[in-house]
C-alpha cells in the first residue's frame, strides 16, 4: 500500500483510522499453487504485513525428481508450514476429490483464515471454491458464484449472450446436445436414461429440453457415472462441425475443453477426419477421461487473423472497474509469450506522436482507442452482473475493430504484472476526499478485497507508466516446443529495471552465496519465469526489455529456453514498428521464417568461406586478414549460432546498416559500425567483469577502437558525415579537404583499405534473408503483419518450423523419442494401444503419446513399416529421454542417407553463392 505521500507503508502503520481498518495482519492464507505467482504472493504477503502463510510441497518438488525442491523453501519464513500432497490437484475427479477435501483438512488443522490458489486450474473450479467457502474458510479470489457463472467457458457464453456482449459462433453444451441424441432428443428419452442409471431425476417442463438434459448430466456426475462415452462426443462432434462448414465453408474450427487454459485443452480442426484425435486429446489433456468426469467443451468458429485482447477486470461485487487491456496475440501452441498492455492512454499518446507525420497510422489507432473502450464497458457490465468480487479477466479475440467473447478467467492472470505497470488504484474515504491509499499489486488487492470486500470503495485507477510488457521465460527448445529436464546452473542477476518473478530459482544459498542448481522437471507448466518492465512509450518499453534479454546470462546443463527467441522477436518488432498489432497465428509463421534461416545455415561454411578469400589475396592482404579473422567471424559465428538472433538483427538492422534493392545489397552505414552494432547486439561489447568467451577479445577490441577513432577524425577534418560521401571520396581517392595533405589523404586512403578488408563478408547476413525470404516478413501500414505464403501454407510451414528442431538421428529399424517426456501407449487408461507388435503403419500415423510439461504430444511414424519389438511393454506413465529407442521396426522400404560428400558440395556451394559471389 501506499500512503497520500506515495511512501510504501502497511495499512496498520498509517495515521488514519479508516485506511488502518482495511489491515490484512489477521491473514494467514495456504498458498495452493505453484510457479512464478506463489513466490510473488509470498514477498507480497511479507510487504503488506500478512500474519502468516504456509504452502503447499508436491512430491513431484522434492522426491521423484533431483534437484527440483521448490526454491521458494530456500528463505521460506514458517519451517511448520510446508505441507505435502502428493501432487496440486490429482488425476482425475476421484484423485481431484480427494485432493480438495486434504487441502480443506490441511486448512482447517492449521488454522488457516485464507487459501489462495493463483492462477493454476483450481483457482477457477467452482467445486473447490465452493467446497472451501463451506469450511468456512475464505478462498482468496472470485467467490464459487462467479466461478459457477463464468469460470466454466459453457457458462460465460451463456451470461455473454443474455447480455448481448458479442460472442463467436457456435456451441457450448455438445454434452447435452449428444446425450438428447442418443435419447432420442426427447423427454421419454431421458427419464429412461435416467431409470436405466438410477438417477433421481424429474423432468423440467418449464425448461428446455437442453437445459433438461444438462440437469440429467450434473445428477449422473455427482454419481460418478457417465450417460455420455466419448465416442457419442466424437460423434456429436462431427455433425455439429459439418453444420459450421456448411455455413463457413473453409473455415477451422476450435474444440476448447471448459476448464482448459494456458493452451492445454484446445485443438484446431482443418477437417473431419482430424475430429475423433482433437476431442480425445482435449479430454486427455484437461485429464476428465475417468468415468463420470464432465467432458463438456466448446466447438466454435476459429476466427482466423485474430488478435487476442484482455482487459483486467476488478471488483468487490457491488461495482466492476476495468484495468485497461493487454494484447496476448503472440502466442504459440495456444500460450502467450509476449504481453504488452493496451491502455487508452497508450493508443492516445502514440495516436498523437504521428498524429502530423503519418495520418493514416493516427486514424488506425484513435479507432484502437475506441475497440479498446467498447471492450472495457462490455467487460465491466459483464463483472457486475456475475458480482465480482476479486480480479478476473474478460478476454476477448479481436479482427479489425470488431470483438468477440471468447472467455473470463475467474483468476488472477500470468501476465497481470503487466497491468500493473501501467495503473494503480487509488482508494478514497467515502467521507473523506483527502483520505486516501494507493494499490499498485493485484495480489494486494485481492488480500484487500477478501476481508473488506463490501466496505471497499470503488477505487480510481492512476496512470503510473505509458506501457508495461512482460515475456515468459519458457523451457522450450528453438522450435518452442517443451524441453523438460534442463539444469539451471547460473542465472546473471537482474537489473535495476527488470522485475523478474522467477519461483525464486534465483535466491542463492543462504549459507554459501552459491547459484543452487534447479531442474526444470517435465512435471509442471514450461513457464519457468516471467520478465516485466515499463516506460513511457511502447518503443522505450521494448528497448528496455530487449535490452534486458540482450544482458542475461541463462547457463545451464542440457538447459534450452526460449530467452533468445523473445530477444529477436523483440528486436524484429523494434525495426518494424512498435505498434505493430499481430495475429495470434503470426507467431508460428514467424517461427517458420527463424525456420527458413536455419535450413540456410545448415548450409553455410565460415571458415572456408574466409579461407578462400585469404588464398585469393595477395600477400599483403592475406597478412590484414589473418590479423581480422576472428574480429570478423567470432561475432558472425556467435550470430549464425542461433537462427533468432539472426532474425531480430536482421529485422532491427535492415534498412539501417544496409540497403536492399532487389537482391542487390549495399552498405549504408560504414562496416565498421555495422560490426560495432552487432558486438552490441551479441552482447560481447568489453565490460571488466566478462569472462573472455563473453566479450570481444582484447586485440579485436584494439582493432575496432582504432577504425572507429579514425573514421571519427577523417570526418572531422573532412566535413563528409555521411559514409555515402565518405567512401565516395575514400574509394575515388581524390582529397576532399584543404586541411589534410595529398600524402596524409593517400596514407589515410591506404587505412581505409585495410580496415575495410575482409568486411564485406557482412553482407553474408541480409543475404541470408534474401535468400530465405525473412525479408518477406513485414508490418504494412496497417500495422498488421505481411507473411509470405511458404510461411503460412502449412506444409511448407511445419517443414521449416522442424529444421530449428531435427528428430535425432536413428537407425533404420526403430522408432526413437523425438523428445524427452512421460511415455504413454494410450490416449486414455481406459482405451487399447495406439499400436502393438506386428501391426503394420502408414507415414504420418499416432504411434505413442510423449506428455511434456502438461503438453499431450502425439508422436507420428516418420516412415511407413511394421513394428518388429515394443521396447516399452507395461511402461505407461515413465519418463523417456530424447532419442530413447521406443520400436523396433521393418520399414517399408530403405532411406538413402545424403553422403558426407554431397553434405560438403552443398555447403560449399552456398557458401561460395553467398560470400563470394
Amino acid at each position: 500500500m501506499l500512503d497520500k505521500n506515495l511512501k510504501r507503508i502497511q495499512f496498520q502503520e498509517s495515521e488514519s483510522a479508516w485506511i488502518r481498518s482495511f489491515s490484512v495482519e489477521s491473514i494467514k492464507c495456504l498458498i495452493v499453487c505453484r510457479g512464478p505467482v506463489r513466490k510473488e504472493t509470498m514477498d507480497v504477503f511479507d510487504a503488506i504485513g500478512v500474519k502468516e502463510y504456509g504452502i503447499l510441497l508436491s512430491e513431484k518438488d522434492s522426491i521423484v525428481y533431483p534437484k527440483a525442491l521448490a526454491p521458494e523453501l530456500r528463505n521460506f519464513r514458517f519451517a511448520d508450514n510446508i505441507h505435502r500432497v502428493p501432487d496440486y490437484m490429482g488425476a482425475g475427479k476421484e484423485e481431484k476429490e480427494q485432493r480438495i477435501h486434504q487441502i480443506i483438512g490441511i486448512a482447517k488443522n492449521n488454522g488457516y483464515t485464507h487459501i489462495f490458489a493463483g492462477y493454476g486450474f483450481m483457482a477457477e473450479d467452482a467445486e473447490f471454491i465452493e467446497a472451501i467457502e463451506k469450511a468456512g474458510i475464505i478462498f482468496m479470489g472470485p467467490s464459487s458464484h462467479v466461478a459457477k457463472g463464468a469460470g466454466a467457458k459453457d457458462e460465460a457464453k451463456k451470461l455473454a449472450r443474455s447480455l448481448n456482449v458479442s460472442v463467436t459462433p457456435g456451441v457450448d453444451n455438445i454434452t447435452a446436445l449428444a446425450l438428447l441424441r442418443k435419447s432420442g432428443n426427447s423427454k421419454d428419452g431421458l427419464l429412461k436414461v435416467a431409470k436405466e442409471n438410477n438417477l433421481t431425476f424429474s423432468f423440467n417442463d418449464s425448461k428446455s429440453l437442453e437445459d433438461n438434459a444438462e440437469d440429467l448430466l450434473q445428477l449422473s456426475y455427482e454419481k460418478t457415472i457417465d450417460i455420455t462415452s466419448i465416442p457419442d462426443l466424437q460423434k456429436e462432434s462431427a455433425i455439429l462441425c459439418e453444420d459450421i462448414w456448411k455455413k463457413y465453408p473453409g473455415k477451422r474450427v476450435r474444440f476448447k475443453y471448459i476448464g482448459g487454459g494456458g493452451g492445454k485443452g484446445q485443438r484446431v480442426i482443418s477437417e473431419k477426419s482430424e475430429i475423433d484425435a482433437a476431442v480425445m486429446e482435449i479430454l486427455a489433456e484437461s485429464k476428465v477421461t475417468a468415468v463420470g468426469s464432465n467432458r463438456n467443451f466448446l466447438i466454435e468458429l476459429n476466427i482466423e487473423n485474430t488478435r487476442h485482447n484482455e482487459i483486467q477486470l476488478i471488483g468487490n461485487g457491488e461495482w466492476s472497474l476495468s484495468l485497461g487491456g493487454r494484447d496476448c496475440s503472440l502466442q504459440m501452441h495456444e500460450q502467450k509469450l509476449l504481453e504488452i498492455s493496451q491502455t487508452v492512454e497508450l493508443l492516445q499518446k502514440e495516436a498523437d506522436l504521428v498524429r502530423s507525420s503519418n495520418s493514416k497510422k493516427a486514424a488506425i489507432l484513435d479507432k484502437d482507442v475506441q475497440t479498446l473502450k467498447d471492450m472495457e464497458t462490455q467487460a465491466e457490465v459483464f463483472g457486475k452482473a456475475i458480482r465480482l468480487n476479486s480480479v478476473s479477466t474478460f478476454e476477448c479475440i479481436v479482427e479489425g475493430n470488431s470483438f468477440f467473447f471468447m472467455e473470463v478467467n475467474t483468476r488472477i492472470q500470468v501476465e497481470h504484472r503487466v497491468t500493473e505497470m501501467v495503473y494503480k488504484m487509488k482508494f478514497t474515504n467515502p467521507s473523506d476526499p483527502n483520505d486516501f491509499f494507493y494499490i499498485d499489486s493485484l495480489v494486494e488487492a485481492m488480500a484487500v478485497l477478501s476481508i473488506h470486500g463490501p466496505r471497499v470503495p470503488k477505487p480510481e485507477r492512476i496512470v503510473r507508466n505509458v506501457s508495461g510488457a512482460e515475456v515468459r521465460i519458457n523451457a522450450t527448445n528453438r522450435a518452442l516446443q517443451p524441453h523438460a529436464g534442463g539444469i539451471i546452473q547460473n542465472w546473471s542477476n537482474s537489473l535495476p529495471e527488470e522485475i523478474r518473478d522467477d519461483q525464486g530459482i534465483c535466491t542463492r544459498n543462504p549459507d554459501t552465496g552459491a547459484f543452487v542448481h534447479y531442474n526444470l522437471a517435465g512435471a509442471y507448466d514450461s513457464n519457468v519465469a516471467l520478465i516485466v518492465s515499463y516506460g513511457n512509450s511502447r518503443t522505450e518499453n521494448l528497448e528496455i526489455l530487449g535490452n534486458i534479454l540482450r544482458k542475461t546470462e541463462l547457463r545451464g546443463q542440457n538447459l534450452e529456453t526460449n530467452l533468445l527467441v523473445h530477444y529477436g522477436l523483440i528486436q524484429w518488432i523494434l525495426g518494424k514498428d512498435a505498434m505493430f498489432k499481430p495475429s495470434t497465428a503470426f507467431m508460428i509463421s514467424y517461427l517458420a521464417g527463424i525456420g527458413a534461416l536455419q535450413s540456410i545455415i545448415n548450409d553455410l561454411d565460415l571458415e572456408y568461406l574466409w579461407s578462400e578469400k585469404t588464398k585469393a589475396a595477395d600477400p599483403e592482404l592475406k597478412k590484414i586478414l589473418n590479423k581480422k579473422m576472428t574480429l570478423v567471424l567470432r561475432p558472425l559465428e556467435r550470430l549464425l549460432a542461433n537462427p533468432h538472433l539472426l532474425g531480430g538483427f536482421l529485422g532491427y538492422f535492415d534498412g539501417k546498416l544496409w540497403t536492399r534493392n532487389g537482391n542487390n545489397i549495399t552498405f549504408s552505414e560504414n562496416p565498421i559500425q555495422f560490426l560495432d552494432s552487432l558486438y552490441y547486439y551479441l552482447n560481447l561489447d568489453t565490460t571488466e567483469e566478462k569472462a573472455s568467451s563473453e566479450k570481444i577479445w582484447d586485440h579485436d577490441a584494439n582493432l575496432l577502437t582504432e577504425a572507429k577513432a579514425f573514421y571519427s577524425e577523417l570526418a572531422t577534418r573532412t566535413g563528409l558525415s555521411s559514409w555515402k560521401d565518405l567512401s565516395e571520396a575514400l574509394t575515388k581517392g581524390k582529397n576532399p579537404s584543404k586541411t589534410i595533405s595529398d600524402e596524409l589523404w593517400a596514407a589515410s586512403v591506404a587505412s581505409h583499405n585495410g580496415f575495410q578488408a575482409g568486411l564485406e563478408t557482412l553482407l553474408l547476413l541480409p543475404k541470408i534473408g534474401i535468400k530465405s525470404n525473412f525479408f518477406g516478413l513485414d508490418v504494412n501500414a496497417d500495422l498488421d503483419g505481411v507473411v509470405p505464403d511458404e510461411f503460412k501454407n502449412k506444409d511448407t510451414r511445419d517443414a521449416f518450423i522442424k529444421t530449428l528442431n531435427p528428430p535425432p538421428k536413428m537407425s533404420g529399424d526403430e522408432i526413437v523419442a523425438p523428445m524427452g517426456g512421460m511415455f504413454y501407449s494410450k490416449e486414455a487408461p481406459n482405451l487399447p494401444q495406439l499400436i502393438n507388435e506386428g501391426d503394420h503403419f502408414q507415414a504420418g500415423q499416432p504411434l505413442f503419446i510423449i506428455e511434456v510439461m502438461k503438453m499431450f504430444n502425439k508422436i507420428l511414424a516418420p516412415v511407413s513399416g511394421t513394428i518388429v519389438k515394443n521396447l516399452m511393454v507395461d511402461s505407461d506413465g515413465k519418463i523417456v529421454s530424447k532419442a530413447q529407442p521406443i520400436f523396433k521396426i521393418k520399414p517399408d522400404e530403405i532411406l538413402k542417407e545424403e553422403s558426407p560428400e554431397d553434405i560438403r558440395a552443398r555447403k560449399v556451394k552456398v557458401t561460395k553463392e553467398l560470400g563470394l559471389g
